[in-house]
């Protein structure tokens, strides 16, 4: 147990200095009363990554505004689009236990959205940019995150993480039927999508197979 000498206090944990002065703690460290709230730590960690892909995501969509042009009235659609999400993804993480597998779910109710979008109206910029999109900013989110917990993420959701690779391929699909006006969306989506899986065989191959097996044995 650790102590303060200037405060004459003990103190469990790890902690190197002390939380009243700040002064250094002497003493050996023992283990925690409390366990560390790992779904807190990973809540922040998933604010952080949200925050990122949000604000990649409407730096994109500026960029492609400019670049093809787009009519500034979709623009401006797809920019509010990006915040909303991010102000209702972030309440999901900041109240529900298992976020993760919210969030997962969130994006595969996103793209059913987008396609009775485009199924109702008929919007050829729902396919050739809302839908490549939504795939692109799942990939993202779920690129950083498997970044930070590696093998520990992939072994909880190795399914949605699969789920996601497919979503990344299936604007191909799109292409083939001649349902987009721009063929670069999808395209990316895919590579995208194929850069992804090859980062899963490479570095969490062992953890990736055996949450495949427990798929398919369930």
């Amino acid at each position: 147990m650790k102590r303060c000498d200037k405060c004459s206090i003990s103190l469990n944990g790890d902690l190197d200095r002390c939380p009243l002065c700040q002064a250094e703690l002497s003493g050996e460290a023992s283990p925690a009363v409390f366990p560390v709230n790992e779904v807190r730590k990973s809540g922040t960690v998933a604010l952080a990554v949200l925050g990122f892909v949000t604000g990649a995501a409407l730096l994109v969509t500026l960029f492609i505004g400019y670049l093809v042009p787009l009519p500034w009235d979709i623009v401006v659609s797809v920019c509010v689009a990006l915040v909303v999400n991010y102000l209702f993804v972030r309440n999901i993480i900041t109240h529900s236990p298992d976020f993760l597998r919210v969030v997962a779910r969130y994006f595969l109710v996103l793209l059913g959205i987008a396609a009775v979008w485009y199924l109702v109206t008929r919007n050829s910029a729902v396919t050739t940019y809302v839908i490549p999109g939504i795939c692109l900013v799942a990939l993202v989110y779920d690129t950083v995150l498997l970044a930070v917990f590696r093998g520990t993420f992939v072994s909880g959701y190795a399914k949605y993480l699969l789920f996601d690779v497919l979503l990344g391929l299936a604007p191909l699909a799109l292409v083939a039927l001649g349902l987009v006006t721009w063929e670069v969306p999808a395209l990316v989506s895919a590579l995208a999508a194929s850069v992804f899986l090859l980062g899963l065989l490479v570095f969490t191959r062992k953890q990736l197979i055996a949450e495949v097996r427990k798929l398919f044995n369930a």
